[in-house]
């Protein structure tokens, strides 16, 4: 199963509360880290949790944001963990398997796609 997703960078603010709607405290930090890339990262961090909802089809099953963490290696590689709603789909319906995600961005738009593999 494959999810992509692309959203403009404009489409966001660094609005505290959509902030903690949508990320935990270690992804809010990760935005914060690079003031100049801010928006863009915040934009790749939708665009990655919208990549792996769709990867795992859970389009309109109210599954949260929270659910799906993005995290990063050592060497910056990113990947995400799962809990909640989307780690139990995981579970069931491709057991076994893992999800990869790459993420770029531009001053203008940001993507991110999920593949499980």
């Amino acid at each position: 199963m494959i999810g992509i997703d692309l959203v403009e960078v404009a489409r966001f603010t660094l609005d505290e509360n959509f902030m903690t709607r949508i990320a935990d405290e270690e992804e809010v930090e990760y935005v914060k880290s690079a003031p100049a890339l801010s928006l863009q990262r915040l934009a790749a961090l939708w665009a990655v949790k919208e990549a792996v909802i769709k990867a795992l089809n859970l389009g309109g099953s109210g599954v949260s944001f929270h659910d799906i963490k993005l995290c990063h290696e050592e060497t910056g590689k990113p990947y995400v963990e799962l809990s909640g709603q989307a780690k139990q789909e995981m579970d069931i319906c491709y057991y076994g398997k893992k999800i990869e995600v790459s993420l770029s961005h531009t001053k203008a738009h940001a993507t991110a796609i999920a593949i499980i593999q």
